[in-house]
């Protein structure tokens, strides 16, 4: 009896093994082909409407990446093994956010999914802070010397937002910054920040 005990314990372990494989596999490769749907788009060697298609792409793109988040999480290492390190599949959450930052801006249901992404220690807060600040980057008055509003690689925040931008910081996972990583805007028009729906 013992016997056979082990051999269906052992017939279980290898089923489910493989069962988590054809997971990971499955959830790759619908990773990739959001990613090549998001970077086909911009191919620009093809010839076509470009403001008219793009945004309705963009759109399709960031709804099955919520989907995505939703059903799965956000995409990490521990939920798909090594196929993070293929480009598709470590890139298509990203890029597809980073061309969507505007979501997050304006729409509280998709900033409190990636905000709980965060908090879940999925998503760095660091990173959700460049997302957000790509839409101010985008959308700055100033062209000539882009603004924003977290703080991030896209460049420091005005220090006229400063008591915002630290508020905002700390929502979201980061340290206040101190008034050496502000700018000083002047008497700019700011478009920040942003109020959600």
């Amino acid at each position: 009896m013992t016997k056979y005990f082990f051999i269906l314990f052992f017939w279980f372990q290898f089923s489910t093994a493989q069962n988590d494989s054809k997971l990971k596999d499955s959830l790759a490769f619908e990773l990739c082909q959001i990613y090549g749907f998001d970077q086909g788009i911009r191919d620009f060697s093809l010839d076509f409407n470009r403001r008219e298609i793009m945004p309705k792409i963009d759109t399709l793109n960031f709804n099955r990446v919520v989907s995505f988040v939703e059903q799965n999480g956000f995409p990490t290492r521990k939920l798909l093994g090594n196929r993070m390190d293929i480009e598709c599949v470590g890139g298509a959450v990203i890029a597809v956010l980073l061309h969507n930052p505007h979501r997050l801006v304006n729409e509280q249901r998709y900033f409190d999914l990636f905000l709980n992404e965060v908090k879940n220690g999925n998503l760095p807060a660091d990173f959700f802070a460049t997302i957000l600040d790509k839409y101010y980057w985008a959308h700055s008055k100033n062209k000539e010397t882009r603004r924003v509003f977290y703080g991030s690689q896209f460049g420091k925040p005005c220090i006229q937002t400063k008591e915002a931008t630290n508020l905002a910081r700390l929502e979201i996972g980061l340290d206040a910054l101190k008034d050496e990583d502000f700018v000083d805007c002047e008497n700019e028009e700011l478009n920040m920040p942003k109020q959600r729906s």
